[in-house]
């Protein structure tokens, strides 16, 4: 879900620069970037806690 939600802001934040408005481009690709990185974050604690799991 984060990865379509990053990827719709990355196209929103393309179009804002083809039309030259940077304040909308600064804006979705903070957005953009702020799911990936809770993507990112959700994949490295999945991983944690099935290592956990699996020393158990």
């Amino acid at each position: 879900m984060c990865l379509v939600i990053a990827l719709i802001f990355l196209a929103l934040s393309y179009t804002f620069y083809n039309d030259n408005n940077m304040l909308g481009f600064y804006i979705n690709l903070a957005i953009a970037f702020l799911f990936i990185i809770l993507m990112i974050r959700n994949i490295l604690k999945t991983k944690e806690k099935k290592l956990e799991k699996k020393d158990k």
